[in-house]
Formats: structure tokens, C-alpha cells, sequence
């Protein structure tokens, strides 16, 4: 037992963040699948429901920029708590009342959070500085394991409960499991960053905005590197599933084998991928990453049978086993730790910006060009980012 515990890194804070993740994900598994089902049935129709998507990208975009700002100047675990409340507030406006305003304040709350279909920057970086380099993928690579696994076993669970019993049963074991995971950060969760070792220095208003929301120089090319992916991912799967039903006549069973491929690779590629990112180069990591991604996209477009899709669905999620512990180890290897949650933030806030247009661009290529269109945008996209990864610097590991 102790080897195990030792091979995926479940140690001092990952052991809690682990199990604070699985009573998480039973919950978040469930509302994952029932949480835009629930909001049509109380009488909102399409156009509501994007503005409250919307919402969600906007406040998301806005809570990675706070909490990692934050996250380097009062301490990891203050902010993680309080992320985790936030998301508590949000299931709480929602049970209470099923009114437009009450949706888009849970939209606003939970996109906020930073944690919704994400990963919080204070989070990252207590992740990242609770073990050593050696083991610091593994450690990112354990967690998105539970985090996935559980949610693919539970999503039957949710949309079996929600058609027998209705949507409140899961709204309340989403309550439960959340207050008892926060209980367990509160009582148990260590400290790893010291903000007092944080430099004051004296900025005017316009310094401070710059630096909250403008790239530094010397990590421009991490910026453009997700602006581009945010953008050509965007435009390629944003609609996916829809210009699927469109264009391939694809039913809803086919996608649920969509989806069940794509979380049932993550859940088993995720452990061993992130042991070899933790022996391996990072850069070569994130080049896999974009190889997966190529096979991928080639993959799709070539494809003739729903069970092809499938297939190459299930590669597209060694794209994210590749990419998610290589790149966050990276950034976190990059910079100094006053600075490091700061940077995972702005990095997937560009992230989300360049996501913005995306699903327009998509409607209108889709719309204009036919199906395969947005793909070819990702098959630019992914080249240009091959040659933006290859131009890092990969930093010595301590």
C-alpha cells in the first residue's frame, strides 16, 4: 500500500485534495450532466441559456485573474476555501429559486469559482508546490484520475435520479458532498506558500490593472500559445456534438459513447502519462499533446461510421492527458512561487478569451461550408502552436 501511495504522489496535501475530489465529483458528476436539462425545465429557452453560458465564460475568465492574484498575496489555502464556498452559493441560488435572475446569479457564482469543468489557479499551485518536481505531473495526473473517474461513473447515477426522482435529490448530495469536502480543506489542507515573502512594492491604480490583466513580456509566447489553442479548439468542437446531430445524424446514444470513450481514456491515460511527463522532457509532453490533437482532427475528418468518431474521440483525450499536468508543471517550473498561481490564472483566462469568438466563427462556418470547415481551423491552429511550443525554454527542474 505504502508503494502505491508513493507511485501516485498521494501524500500530505494531495491525500486530502484526493479525497476532497472524489466526495466532489460524486455530486458534480451528477449535475454535470443535468444542469442545462434542469435550467430549460424551468421555462427558459435557448437564447436564456446562452446568455447564462455566456456568463459562465466571463465570470470564469474573471475568477482565474482574482484567485490567482489573490491566491500569491493572501496564501493558497484562504482562496481555495473561499472558491469552494462560492461554489456552495451557487447550488444554494439555484435550489432557492428557478427565476431568470436567480439563474444568472448561479451562472455568475459558478463560473466565478474558477472550478467549473476547470482547474483553480490556487489549487494548481498548492498542487504543484505540495510534492517536488519529480513528482509534481503525477501528483496533477492522480487527482484528474479521480476526478474523472468518478464523474464517468456517476453521470448514469445523475441522469437515472433525475428521471425517476427529479433534480433535487442531486442538488442536495451536490450540497452535501461539497460542505463535507470543504470541512476536510479547512481541518486538514497545509499551507504551502508564505505571502509575507510576497515583494510590496509602491504602484499607481494603472501599474497594478496592467499587471492584473496584461501579459508580461517574458511569457508572451505562453500567452499566444493559449490564446491560439482557445481559439482553434474552439472553433473546432464548441459545436461538435450539435454539427454532429446536423450534419451525421447522430443520436443521443452515439454521443453518450462519445462522451464515455473521451472519460474513460482521461480516467486510465491520466496516471501513467503524467509518471512519464515527470521523467520525460515537459516540451516533449506538450508536443505528444499536439500530435494526439493532430491524430485527432486527421481522425475526424477522414471519418465515415459513428464507431470511427468514437475511436477517435477516445485519442482526442490522450491530447488532454498529454497537455493538462505537462503544461501546468511547466508554467509552475517557470516562475517563482509569489508569482506562480498569478500566472496559471492569466494563462487560462487568454485561454477563455481566445475562446470567445469561437462558437460564432463555428455557427458560421458550419453554416456556410459544411461540417468539416471548423476542423480545417484546427489543423491550422495546431500546426501554428507545434511551432509556438517548440520555440519554450524548457526551465531546470529543482
Amino acid at each position: 500500500m505504502s508503494r502505491l501511495i508513493k507511485y501516485l504522489a498521494l501524500e500530505g496535501n494531495i491525500r486530502i485534495l484526493a479525497a476532497q475530489t472524489l466526495l466532489s465529483q460524486i455530486g458534480f458528476g451528477m449535475f454535470y450532466v443535468i444542469w442545462q436539462p434542469y435550467l430549460l425545465s424551468t421555462g427558459i429557452g435557448l437564447p436564456e441559456l446562452g446568455l447564462i453560458q455566456t456568463l459562465i465564460n466571463f465570470s470564469t475568465g474573471l475568477g482565474l485573474l482574482t484567485w490567482g492574484y489573490l491566491s500569491d498575496r493572501l496564501g493558497r489555502k484562504p482562496v481555495i476555501i473561499a472558491s469552494n464556498a462560492f461554489r456552495i452559493v451557487a447550488i444554494v441560488v439555484l435550489m432557492i429559486s428557478g427565476h431568470l435572475i436567480a439563474l444568472l446569479t448561479f451562472g455568475f457564482f459558478i463560473g466565478f469559482t474558477a472550478m467549473f469543468m476547470m482547474g483553480n489557479p490556487a489549487r494548481n499551485a498548492i498542487i504543484a508546490e505540495s510534492v517536488d518536481s519529480t513528482n509534481r505531473a503525477t501528483a496533477l495526473s492522480t487527482l484528474l484520475t479521480i476526478s474523472q473517474g468518478v464523474s464517468t461513473l456517476m453521470a448514469s447515477a445523475g441522469g437515472w435520479i433525475a428521471t425517476v426522482k427529479g433534480y433535487s435529490p442531486i442538488f442536495y448530495i451536490v450540497l452535501i458532498t461539497d460542505l463535507i469536502g470543504i470541512s476536510l480543506l479547512v481541518l486538514f489542507i497545509e499551507e504551502t506558500h508564505s505571502p509575507e515573502k510576497f515583494e510590496k512594492e509602491e504602484k499607481t491604480f494603472m501599474e497594478n490593472a496592467r499587471s492584473f490583466f496584461l501579459p508580461e513580456k517574458e511569457n508572451l509566447l505562453l500567452y499566444t500559445i493559449m490564446l491560439t489553442g482557445g481559439f482553434s479548439y474552439g472553433v473546432a468542437y464548441n459545436l461538435f456534438y450539435g454539427a454532429l446531430t446536423d450534419f451525421q445524424a447522430f443520436t443521443p446514444l452515439q454521443l453518450g459513447f462519445m462522451s464515455t470513450s473521451f472519460n474513460l481514456t482521461w480516467a486510465l491515460g491520466s496516471i501513467p502519462l503524467g509518471k512519464l511527463s515527470d521523467r520525460w522532457s515537459r516540451k516533449k509532453m506538450l508536443m505528444g499533446s499536439m500530435m494526439m490533437a493532430m491524430i485527432t482532427v486527421l481522425g475526424f475528418i477522414f471519418s465515415w461510421r459513428p464507431e470511427i468518431f468514437i475511436l477517435f474521440n477516445a485519442v482526442s483525450a490522450l491530447d488532454i492527458c498529454f497537455w493538462l499536468p505537462s503544461w501546468t508543471s511547466l508554467v509552475s517550473e517557470k516562475v517563482p512561487p509569489e508569482k506562480r498561481s498569478s500566472l496559471l490564472g492569466k494563462l487560462d483566462a487568454y485561454g477563455r478569451i481566445g475562446s470567445l469568438p469561437a462558437s460564432l466563427i463555428a455557427g458560421f462556418l458550419l453554416e456556410r461550408y459544411g461540417f468539416y470547415f471548423p476542423l480545417y481551423v484546427q489543423v491550422i491552429g495546431l500546426l501554428f502552436s507545434s511551432y509556438q511550443i517548440l520555440q519554450i525554454k524548457e526551465p531546470k527542474r529543482q
